[in-house]
């Protein structure tokens, strides 16, 4: 039994434009869903769009006052927004942002590996910005701060 004529090359053409859009459409809805299943571990925030996340939520103009409205409205000083794909949490209380970076700077002072300078190029070795926070990371922003000049140094 044949579904579709091969020797018709417009009926082939739209055959494989048609499982395309089909593939794409799966691939948007399983990545949608790993999405949602993420945001279920994250703070409490708005919820998602496929692909772009919560950017059309947002205003031209101060933003803050969004997340503040947000943060009342979840009753959480800690709110999730998606930017695209990727997670941000945003922190609308100074007690909690006290909390989270001064008391648990170990678990949170970390900065994402970049895999190509930091692991590819051996930039996690040496390269201070691309430490994992730990004693290394320590001994290298010692080092930065006693041999650069005081106007250098930002944080």
């Amino acid at each position: 039994m044949i579904f579709f004529d091969l020797s018709n090359p417009f009926k082939v053409s739209i055959y494989l434009v048609s499982l395309g859009l089909i593939t794409g459409l799966i691939v948007l809805v399983i990545d949608y869903v790993l999405l949602l299943y993420k945001r279920s571990k994250m703070p409490p925030g708005p919820f998602p769009l496929p692909i772009v996340g919560n950017v059309l939520h947002f205003p031209r103009e101060k933003p803050w006052y969004k997340f503040e409205e947000w943060s009342n409205k979840f009753n959480n000083p800690m709110i999730t927004v998606w930017i695209g794909r990727n997670p941000i949490v945003v922190l609308n209380d100074a007690w909690t942002a006290s909390d989270l970076m001064d008391k648990r700077a170990n678990i949170y002072s970390s900065r994402p590996v970049f895999q190509v300078p930091g692991r590819l190029m051996g930039g996690a070795e040496w390269d201070q910005p691309l430490l994992p926070y730990g004693d290394k990371w320590r001994r290298h922003r010692k080092l930065m701060v006693h041999t650069l000049p005081t106007f250098y140094i930002v944080g």
